[in-house]
């Protein structure tokens, strides 16, 4: 049945491309008989000129990336009722983030690829935020308080951002104060299960140097018994800009938060079951502008002190992590003329990681089942990325030599991509690329399923995609995507135990799909959009579902915002089909019953200095679960204020 709906969904597809095509002739018609009559005609697309700098790790435009990009913005994310950034990366299409809580962790999946974010590569501002010991992003590290906007491809991108970006890649970009003078805002709200946020920001311009500084504080008291959770975050963002070429900027994190695990509904844990995050970051970047190369070197540093305590299960777990890197990279204009722009792109990356585990039990309290111990690894590579631009066709093509010294051994990726436009309104893209992960720590020598003949995790991807807007009022996007995935590391039942269970790497399996758009803008004042995504994940006798846990079938997202003068209204809903997920209890994973969520918020301006805002989750009160016998928050009120001068 699977293989039939993939084939009718890419005939319709072909007949959305002749279509356009069709409509670009039409179009092309239309234009030069207004030409003739003195008529001006705007073929503006909705997004199509935002500049990114995930796609080509330098300033372009959307319009002109082989990637599929999405970018979220300071206005879509202030409307919008998310806490973390994992919430608002839900709402776009590949796209599915779940979680078992009010606040807290979140784990998010693009094109059935992701893992608690281990196979995609999450950046802030450039910089890697990552787990040395796992892997993982701890994504509850990732509020909204200090974001400009997120950008995000779905999609392997290991040639500019290497081991990890075998999904996509997430790429925070942290606000900065650009023009002189000074602004402040605090936000407090306060709504269902005691759930109580408050945020101060400030930031400043004098002269050549620039500062932002946030604090984010989340407490709440669970929709459940023992759920309870209490989070702080501090960032501080300071630049200076030495010349009108020449920028030095940081960026300072730390994070701390204790959150209480219930269990599974029918059997909860009832022992003060809990974990503790303490996570803190520094980078520095030399930024240079000249006329035909733009340059950047980084040097950063991620730290980790994480503990969980949970008795019920019996689960006991403490350890330290630590990663330094630096990388630099250099993009440089080869030619521009005659409607060519040849640009060169080189990088190399060094990363030491570090991580150990630690032991405070005393003897009443059973050993922890994994193997302590302290480890390290060094990883090398060196890119490069050729961008050719001819007229209305733009191609990317590059390679990354990746080397890291616990297998000892090299790895060559490639990438080649293709954009072409048809029109001002038409845009079309093609891409071949391969991504890749390296299994960490703790699936190489750390817990009882450890195996240290582990292979590096690989997948060749193919995808195409159209993006047409019709006058400006109503833009269509469909993209089409095929990988073929192997030597995935999954936990299977061990065929020569002990132990009874062991990380092993997969064979080839596929991960087909179609994600498909329509963003409209009725009036001035009226816009949405209606996305749905279609994934079909080979499942492969006799792995128990492995490959499809936390990953939908379907998945239908929409939006609506709308503002008039000082109001400003937005309602999203999500509806969920044939998703599988992992039992906690029994280990196996299981069908999750199909749900409908949505959520709405209204902000008003008073002044120039306040706003009240109020908003509702789970609208309709749906009981629904994404992780098997974690029931999720039933209806939720929450209210607040913003002060800003």
């Amino acid at each position: 049945m699977h293989k039939r709906l993939f084939s009718g969904l890419m005939f319709c597809f072909l007949l959305l491309f002749l279509s356009l095509t069709a409509d670009r002739v039409l179009s092309e018609e239309t234009a030069a008989i207004n030409n003739e009559k003195g008529l001006q005609v705007s073929m503006d697309t909705f997004d199509l000129e935002e500049i990114i700098v995930t796609a080509a790790k330098r300033e372009v435009k959307a319009k002109d990336a082989s990637s599929s990009v999405s970018v979220i913005d300071s206005v879509e994310i202030e409307t919008s009722n998310a806490d973390y950034i994992m919430d608002i990366l839900g709402t776009l299409p590949g796209v599915y983030v779940r979680s078992d809580a009010i606040y807290g962790r979140q784990d998010i999946e693009i094109r059935g690829i992701g893992s608690n974010a281990r196979r995609l590569q999450t950046l802030i501002d450039g910089r890697p935020e990552k787990m040395a010991m796992f892997g993982c992003t701890v994504t509850q590290t990732l509020p909204l308080a200090d974001i400009e906007r997120v950008e995000l491809i779905r999609g392997p991108e290991s040639v500019l951002y290497g081991s990890d970006a075998m999904g996509g890649v997430i790429n925070i970009i942290t606000k900065r104060r650009k023009t002189e003078g000074f602004e402040t805002d605090f936000l407090a709200s306060y709504g269902s299960n005691s759930a109580l946020h408050t945020l101060a920001r400030h930031g400043g311009k004098i002269d050549a140097f620039d500062y932002y500084i946030t604090y984010d504080y989340k407490k709440s008291d669970g929709h459940r018994s023992n759920s309870e959770y209490e989070g702080h975050d501090t960032t501080a963002r300071l630049g200076y800009q030495f010349t009108d070429k020449i920028r030095l900027e940081g960026l300072v994190k730390d994070f701390s938060d204790e959150y209480h695990d219930p269990g599974p509904e029918l059997t909860p844990y009832t022992n003060n079951d809990k974990g503790e995050y303490n996570r803190s970051s520094w980078d520095l970047d030399l930024i240079g502008e000249w006329d035909r190369v733009d340059a950047t070197v980084t040097v950063y540093q991620n730290k980790g002190h994480h503990q969980f305590t949970m008795p019920s299960v019996p689960d006991y777990w403490h350890s330290k992590d630590k990663s330094t890197g630096i990388s630099a990279n250099a993009a440089y204009t080869i030619y521009d003329a005659d409607d060519i722009k040849d640009i060169l792109s080189v990088g190399y990356e060094y990363e030491h990681q570090w991580a150990t585990t630690l032991e405070p039990w005393d003897s009443s309290v059973p050993s922890p089942p994994y193997h302590p111990g302290e480890y390290e690894r060094d990883v090398n590579d060196i890119y490069l990325m050729n961008n050719l631009k001819y007229m209305s066709l733009t191609i990317d093509a590059g390679a990354r030599a990746h080397y890291e010294d616990v297998r000892e051994e090299w790895k060559l990726v490639p990438q080649l991509g293709m954009t072409y436009h048809l029109s001002g309104a038409t845009r079309l893209r093609a891409k071949l690329s391969e991504g890749f992960r390296d299994a960490r720590f703790s699936e190489l020598f750390l817990m009882p399923a450890a195996n240290d003949d582990l292979e590096p995790e690989d997948l060749w991807s193919y995808e195409i995609g159209v993006v047409h807007a019709f006058n400006n009022l109503v833009s269509i996007s469909v993209d089409a995507f095929y990988m073929d995935v192997k030597n995935m590391i999954q936990t299977v039942i061990n065929p020569n135990p002990p132990p009874m269970r062991i990380n092993q790497n997969s064979d080839s399996f596929y991960i087909r799909g179609l994600e498909t758009g329509i963003d409209l803008r009725m009036t001035d004042n009226l816009s949405g959009h209606i996305y749905h995504t279609f994934t079909d994940i080979e499942d492969v006798a006799g792995t128990g579902h492995a490959n499809l846990s936390g990953n939908p079938e379907s998945l239908f997202e929409g939006d609506l915002n709308y503002r008039w003068r000082a109001l400003s209204v937005s309602w999203n809903g999500q509806y969920v089909t044939d998703l599988y997920d992992e039992n906690l209890v029994t280990g196996n994973i299981e069908e999750v019953d199909d749900f409908f969520v949505a959520d709405m918020k209204a902000s008003y301006q008073i002044n120039d200095n306040l706003q009240v805002f109020g908003s509702v989750e789970n609208m309709f009160d749906a009981d629904y679960e994404m992780i098997p016998g974690y029931t999720m928050p039933g209806i939720s009120f929450y209210s607040g204020v913003r002060i800003s001068f």
